[in-house]
């Protein structure tokens, strides 16, 4: 099943979300990113803002004037609170764990919601999902939903394709 995910040059990733955790996992290489999903924003005499942290750094600008720190997954019904918040904190997470060179190599995610999924993930709550993943700078998205994919079931999954 998971084999049509991945890719033998590129690298797939394990995205799980819940309201107070991002973890990223890279099937390829076994890099981790797990951290708290906030971002500290400044906000500007415009009323532009400036993102000054991510992750758990954020945590270091919670008492400083004119900074909020916001978490783009913190919502009473659904996963999806903030989305254009969304986008570059998973676009740091990603930078995190795929290592760029010249080129970006070719990513790919699984998609996880981890909590407020009863009844399964909406139509509309997919397509946020994947949107924020192609935004981000992914070139393929999934959102799946059920029980946890197991770290060595990513890395069978992408070492039975390396070989092809």
């Amino acid at each position: 099943m998971l084999s049509r995910f991945i890719y033998a040059y590129g690298n797939t990733l394990y995205i799980q979300m819940w309201s107070d955790r991002l973890r990223v996992f890279d099937g390829k290489t076994g890099r981790v990113f797990d951290e708290r999903p906030q971002i500290a924003w400044k906000i500007g005499e415009q009323k532009e803002k400036q993102i000054l942290a991510y992750g758990n750094g954020a945590e270091k600008f919670r008492n400083v004037n004119a900074v909020i720190i916001s978490n783009p997954f913190s919502h009473p019904r659904s996963l999806i609170s903030d989305y254009k918040a969304m986008q570059p904190l998973l676009r740091y997470a990603i930078s995190k764990v795929v290592k760029t060179g010249l080129w970006m190599p070719r990513v790919q995610v699984i998609l996880h919601p981890m909590e407020k999924v009863e009844g399964g993930v909406t139509e509309l709550e997919k397509k946020a999902l994947c949107d924020m993943a192609y935004n981000a700078g992914v070139k393929s998205a999934f959102v799946y939903w059920g029980d946890t994919l197991e770290e060595t079931q990513l890395r069978r999954a992408q070492d039975s394709l390396s070989e092809l």
